[in-house]
């Protein structure tokens, strides 16, 4: 006689056990590859590894009041050289190259 399904499937605690595993290690992978903190918390949220109460909207939020946006960096960088005095360029010069002339004894 062939077995019930229901003692074949695990049960829901050892299920969740194993996601929890599985998120967990997840969560260091991201950690390794990621470049910054932004990033990971991107990672993680994409792939729904997220630990417990990390909201992508509040995390982009605070570090957004932290940081200036980079548009607002470039504008400022590129007033500075626009404003500054550039160095003349320097004239070509050609090279000649003197022909030496060989005497035959």
């Amino acid at each position: 006689m062939p077995p019930k399904v229901t003692d074949t499937r695990p049960t829901p605690e050892a299920l969740h056990a194993v996601e929890e595993k599985t998120a967990a290690a997840a969560r260091r992978i991201v950690a390794t590859y990621s470049q910054d903190f932004m990033d990971g918390v991107t990672l993680m949220c994409m792939l729904g590894v997220e630990p417990n109460g990390l909201v992508y909207k509040k995390v982009a939020a605070e570090l957004e009041e932290t940081e200036p946006s980079p548009a607002k960096r470039t504008r400022k960088a590129t007033k500075k050289t626009t404003t500054a005095k550039k160095a003349p360029a320097k004239k070509a010069t050609k090279k000649t190259t003197a022909k030496k002339t060989a005497k035959k004894v």
